[in-house]
């Protein structure tokens, strides 16, 4: 039998396809996803790297352990990994806005502290049932206030459980700002392009599922349906960080996925032709199912690495053939039948394209080609498929094609206004935000500092200033200056990091009194929600109990201690080991105290033990935080 070729369809398709590929890899590709962001902001000198084998996922065990020198990047392999990764950074200066952090790490979660304090601590860190929160790529604000001029630690305790691979990148760190502008189009990529994604694609999905039902070409809408959920269970694995399974599954799920969207990408353009080849779709399933079978086989049955190097060649293999085999299918279908759906066969190459550059990139890495060209693509698919459709002619779109116009503009004329209108809020509530903040400056400044200084002045006016009452009035101020700033200063961050701030303001004090400070702190606690006025009560309220002991107690250490008993709200006590009078001589600052802390809905307690020393507590509940 002898084939006929329509050539000149054919290079009519091969015209169309060059076209719209050069669009969208120049137009819309390069510069939404690939474009130059610029010079990068000047780094923070990474002097040391060092890393050490854990037994349990702890800080504890962190500090206990022996580590190693090492280079970046440096990998493990090949069994569940525990590791503490210290980085000894230094600096010359302090950023006002702080450093800005985006860790290089290959592992299923991590917790990060700086300083010895905690910074990131998202999801579980338990060997077999841990989450995967550290599979996300996203920028840390490291507060001024943790840092300090010269050598700065990070250490990362990190988990990984299933994928055979450790792998430490250096990280980027940076100024605050800098970092976040140089960065934001590619963690938009990165973090919430996927959302869009599988929003967009997750409604032509459940179209195409109710066309099944209703559309004489059932194939095309079921292979749509799939290709969609497809599409939107990959952009759900990046979303999804403590899905149902372990690192296993989770690995198993990869494969399964990613193949799966090439073969039904295949399959979909096979129906779409109108004359499907009756051997390509039953040939595509079953070498995806004897694949993913293979794969899933070699992941349960033999040892790492090779568990998950040779699924990796084979998902590399398929992705590749698939690719192939979709651009021939779209050109074999135009060298045999006439077809005008020039337009909609060259975007719908655009996804086969994208498939075969991701699987080079994976396979030749030194190609240098950046991975997620599929992901990036695939809402692109929306717009083939709209095309698609009115070629179609649809009979609803033609007999509702008149109403359709009339709802297209009644629906563009109220976006306006819509628009407007929220434009128009969005300027009142932050002009109100404003003058709320600018009055409770005032009225702190007014209620606290105005009157020390007031007092002060009277005083001295009356000759009644003695150097030692100026000058401890004097440091008061100063105190409730700091505390007015680092209350503004934690407006965004946890009520762990303004912690962090108040333990860097008082330990320097405390030692300056000749007292032994201790701060002790439980791992991922449940902080309430706090704004900054009810910060600033309790670095008050802390401040308070930090002044009696040190003034009043004759004490030799002091302690402050965050944890949470079993089943109870978090509690701060502030104890020292003196003669357990200090209350006594607070005057009203016990009653201040008090006052404070029923402001914030938070509980008291004051424990004097003569002789022993004084323990104040400070019991938190969640709450929603106040307006500023």
């Amino acid at each position: 039998m002898v084939v006929r070729v329509n050539w000149r369809q054919l290079a009519q398709l091969v015209a169309m396809i060059c076209l719209v590929q050069s669009v969208y890899w120049l137009l819309i590709e390069q510069p939404l996803f690939r474009a130059n962001p610029g010079e990068a902001p000047p780094s923070a000198e990474q002097v040391r790297t060092q890393v050490a084998r854990l037994l349990q996922p702890t800080l504890a065990a962190a500090n206990r352990a022996r580590f190693e020198d090492v280079a970046q990047p440096w990998t493990h392999c090949c069994d569940t990994a525990m590791f503490a990764v210290r980085i000894t950074f230094r600096m010359a200066d302090i950023p006002p806005a702080g450093l800005g952090l985006i860790s290089g790490l290959q592992v299923d979660n991590y917790r990060l502290y700086v300083n010895g304090s905690l910074l990131v601590g998202e999801g579980r860190m338990e060997p077999g049932s841990g989450t995967f929160h550290g599979q996300k790529t996203f920028l840390t604000r490291i507060p001024a206030g943790l840092l300090q001029r010269g050598d700065n630690t990070m250490t990362y305790v990190t988990l990984r459980d299933g994928y055979p691979y450790t792998d430490i990148y250096p990280p980027r760190l940076g100024e605050y700002t800098a970092l976040r502008d140089h960065s934001a189009r590619r963690l938009w990529a990165l973090n919430d392009f996927p959302r869009y994604g599988a929003g967009l694609l997750g409604l032509l999905g459940l179209l195409a599922t109710v066309m099944v039902f209703r559309s004489d070409d059932w194939r095309f809408a079921a292979w749509l349906s799939a290709l969609c959920g497809a599409f939107v269970a990959n952009y759900l694995y990046a979303v999804v960080l403590d899905p149902p399974f372990g690192g296993w599954g989770r690995m198993l799920a990869f494969f399964a996925i990613n193949m799966l969207i090439p073969t039904a990408l295949l399959c979909f353009i096979d129906a779409w032709t109108r004359q499907p080849l009756r051997w390509l779709m039953p040939l595509a399933l079953a070498g995806y199912a004897a694949a993913a079978g293979y794969i899933g086989w070699r992941l349960l049955a033999t040892p790492m690495p090779d568990a998950f190097d040779v699924p990796a060649m084979v998902w590399v293999w398929v992705l590749a053939l698939l690719s192939l085999a979709t651009l021939a299918r779209l050109l074999w279908h135009f060298a045999r039948e006439p077809e005008d759906r020039l337009l909609e066969s060259a975007l719908m190459s655009v996804l086969a394209v994208a498939t075969l550059l991701d699987a080079l990139g994976s396979w030749y890495p030194q190609l240098g080609l950046r991975e997620g060209y599929l992901n990036n693509a695939a809402p692109f698919l929306m717009l083939a498929m709209l095309t698609a459709f009115l070629a179609r002619n649809f009979r609803l779109f033609q007999s509702q094609a008149a109403l359709n116009t009339l709802l297209q503009d009644k629906v563009a004329q109220r976006e306006a206004e819509l628009a407007l209108a929220h434009a128009r809020e969005q300027d009142l509530v932050r002009q109100q935000a404003h003058d709320a903040e600018r009055r409770r400056i005032m009225q702190d400044i007014h209620d606290g500092l105005g009157s020390q200084l007031m007092s002060m002045l009277l005083s001295a006016r009356l000759g009644e200033a003695e150097p030692a009452t100026v000058a401890e009035g004097l440091q008061a101020v100063i105190d409730e200056m700091r505390l007015m700033v680092d209350s503004m200063d934690s407006v965004g961050e946890s009520l762990e990091s303004a912690l962090a701030t108040f333990r860097a303001r008082m330990q320097p004090r405390v030692a300056a009194a000749g007292l032994v400070f201790d701060w002790q702190q439980d791992e991922a606690l449940p902080f309430p929600d706090y704004g900054p006025r009810d910060v600033l009560q309790l670095f008050r309220i802390l401040q308070e109990a930090v002044t009696n002991a040190l003034k009043h107690s004759g004490a030799t250490a002091l302690s402050i201690a965050i944890t949470q008993p079993a089943g109870a709200a978090i509690v701060i006590r502030v104890a020292d080991n003196g003669s357990g009078n200090a209350e006594a001589g607070a005057g009203r600052g016990m009653v201040n105290m008090a006052r404070r802390a029923q402001a914030i809905g938070a509980g008291l307690a004051v424990d004097p033990v003569p002789g022993r020393g004084t323990e104040i507590s400070l019991e938190l509940h969640g709450r929603v935080a106040q307006p500023a």
